[in-house]
């Protein structure tokens, strides 16, 4: 593999662990948010798999990604207040993990913006692209 696909690789992990990072007993509090990391998830690969397909341009992949990351930016900040204190005092697990997951988006954010959308790809891009 070159280092290239490897980084991209890593820039997909980083994206998924950033929408799936949430303390175990987060969903047992809020049970109706336990739609956001499928549905996140469901839009991160249909803009991997529109990429790769050729139905997106790698600009408009790189968008829809960043896009996506944007979301789980301002949803994870609207969360925030509203769970930030329980019945016990702080909820501190929930706070880290949101802040943690905050930088990890907005790490791929600014990962995917300094790259050529072409090396997001998971084939190898055609000269026309």
């Amino acid at each position: 593999m070159n280092k290239d696909r490897l980084s991209m690789i890593g820039l997909l992990v980083l994206q998924v662990i950033a929408v799936i990072l949430y303390p175990l007993n987060f969903f047992r509090e809020a049970p109706q948010a336990a739609v956001l990391p499928p549905a996140l998830l469901i839009f991160i690969l249909l803009a991997i798999a529109g990429m790769n397909s050729g139905v997106l341009t790698p600009i408009a992949g790189r968008v829809s990604l960043v896009f996506v990351q944007g979301l789980n930016v301002v949803m994870r900040l609207m969360m925030i207040p509203p769970h930030l204190r329980t019945s016990t005092g702080w909820n501190w697990p929930f706070l880290v993990l949101s802040l943690v997951s905050i930088a990890l988006s907005w790490a791929t954010i600014v990962w995917m913006g300094r790259r050529h959308p072409r090396t997001l790809l998971l084939r190898r891009a055609k000269n026309g692209e």
